[in-house]
């Protein structure tokens, strides 16, 4: 780059970077004290660079759907038209699959177009597993508090926590949520934080933990944002001694554990509405 552009001042940073140095060069290029940043995928989310207009995007066949969008997610953040572009080796030798990635990329660079390409990240990849949004839609048929029953198992058996009880909610809500790949790309990551959500004791450490995503990956999609309010609504319903929560079309069916039920209507089928009128009963009978 040097020899091409001499007089061009270029930074680097990489996963190897002490921490101190590496917010030093991301405030530096903001502030514009040097031309171009050079950067791993570690840039990827979490940086706000309203002046950055244009990113290069090396071996971008190599990467997946989700850290493409990330990244490319880096400019255009202000009133400057944002350019990217991405750069393969050798066309010839491109897999099939990176192929119709590009190409999805291609066709879907408009504001919102994240549930589109998550769509097609499915159809190109196949079925996900339990920490990604790939469900096929078997969630819904089994319940939220089922399927949080299952992962905090999964979990507790993973760490050794054999002893771990769990008094949970039978949430059957007919609603999408999940932490989304487009928010947090790391399978890793994700993993973490579904584990430090479904073992969340009280909304305070819910809200803590909302405030840590939203200060590292950015503000949360609604998928994600559904999910949060989905661990919301299981722990003012441990509060409130219910066991099951159950949506049909518009009608919400609270159960107790003695078994008596109340039934109330949300303004509409919609998730938004459905989620609203859950966390609005619970919270004002508490």
């Amino acid at each position: 780059l040097l020899e091409i552009l001499p007089n061009i001042k270029i930074e680097i940073i990489h996963s190897q970077i002490k921490p101190v140095h590496a917010e030093q060069i991301i405030d530096d290029f903001g502030e514009g004290k040097f031309d171009i940043l050079l950067a791993t995928s570690i840039v990827e989310s979490g940086l706000h660079l309203p002046q950055a207009n244009t990113i290069v995007i090396d071996g971008a066949d190599r990467f997946g759907i989700a850290d493409l969008h990330q990244l490319r997610g880096r400019v255009g953040r202000s009133n400057k038209e944002g350019f990217c572009y991405f750069v393969v080796n050798d066309k010839k030798t491109i897999t099939p699959d990176a192929i119709k990635r590009l190409v999805a990329l291609e066709s879907n660079s408009y504001l919102g177009s994240g549930t589109a390409l998550a769509h097609q990240d499915l159809e190109i990849r196949g079925g996900g597993n339990i920490i990604g949004e790939a469900q096929s839609g078997h969630i819904k048929q089994i319940g939220y508090g089922l399927y949080l029953k299952m992962l905090e198992d999964a979990l507790a058996s993973l760490s050794g926590d054999i002893k771990a009880q769990h008094k949970t909610v039978d949430i059957k809500l007919a609603i999408s949520a999940y932490i989304s790949s487009e928010n947090i790309s790391e399978d890793r990551v994700r993993l973490e934080l579904y584990r430090r959500l479904s073992k969340a004791l009280c909304k305070e450490e819910v809200y803590e933990i909302e405030e840590e995503m939203e200060d590292r990956f950015g503000k949360p999609d609604v998928i994600t944002k559904q999910f949060i309010e989905l661990i919301l609504i299981k722990i003012f319903a441990l509060e409130k001694s219910i066991k099951m929560i159950s949506s049909y079309e518009m009608n919400i069916t609270f159960t107790q554990e003695n078994d008596t039920k109340e039934t109330i209507k949300s303004p509409s089928k919609d998730d938004d509405d459905i989620i609203a009128t859950t966390l609005k009963y619970l919270r004002q009978n508490s």
